[in-house]
């Protein structure tokens, strides 16, 4: 294995593995700036798009000319291909390893209730808020902080629902 990881070291070179630590950047902030049009199978395919130009570009800086995108073009797609496979690998290190990201308990409840993005911010307003509310005012409680938070085109019933069951659970938090 490590015999292999050695030898792509030597076949792409220094300058794919440097620009797929930009690849891993841009590719991050368009998930970032458009999270509903590059979710799923759609942002699997970014970094090595993104490589793929990354390098292109990259070649035809170096060479002063198109040869990288014409008669080369072979070349340059397999060394994008690369390059987007080592900025999926430096993103997977840096979830796994560095992010550190904690989700609160609360956050799979809030799961089509809030949008993805202020998830965070809905959990923790939420344990915040309900340390200083009796154990009967839960559910008003959580029905209130929700609406702030509910997803467009969500209906009072589900709310309603929604709310009911976080305010069980934050009891049952509090429980042990």
């Amino acid at each position: 294995m490590t015999v292999r990881f050695f030898e792509v070291l030597r076949t792409y070179g220094a300058d794919v593995l440097l620009l797929a630590a930009g690849v891993t950047l841009v590719t991050a902030l368009v998930k970032k700036a458009l999270p509903t049009r590059v979710s799923g199978k759609a942002g699997v395919f970014l970094p090595f798009l993104f490589g793929i130009l990354f390098y292109a570009v990259y070649r035809m800086i170096v060479t002063g000319g198109f040869a990288p995108v014409t008669s080369d073009l072979s070349s340059t797609i397999e060394s994008g291909i690369g390059c987007g496979s080592a900025a999926t690998v430096y993103y997977i290190l840096y979830e796994q390893f560095f992010r550190g990201k904690t989700r609160s308990p609360l956050a799979p409840l809030l799961e089509g209730i809030v949008a993805e993005e202020s998830m965070e911010e809905a959990a923790n307003a939420l344990l915040a808020g309900s340390k200083d509310v009796a154990d009967e005012e839960l559910s008003a409680f959580a029905a209130e902080l929700l609406s702030a938070y509910a997803l467009p085109g969500l209906s009072a019933e589900e709310l309603a629902a929604a709310a009911l069951f976080i305010g069980k659970f934050l009891k049952a938090l509090r429980a042990g």
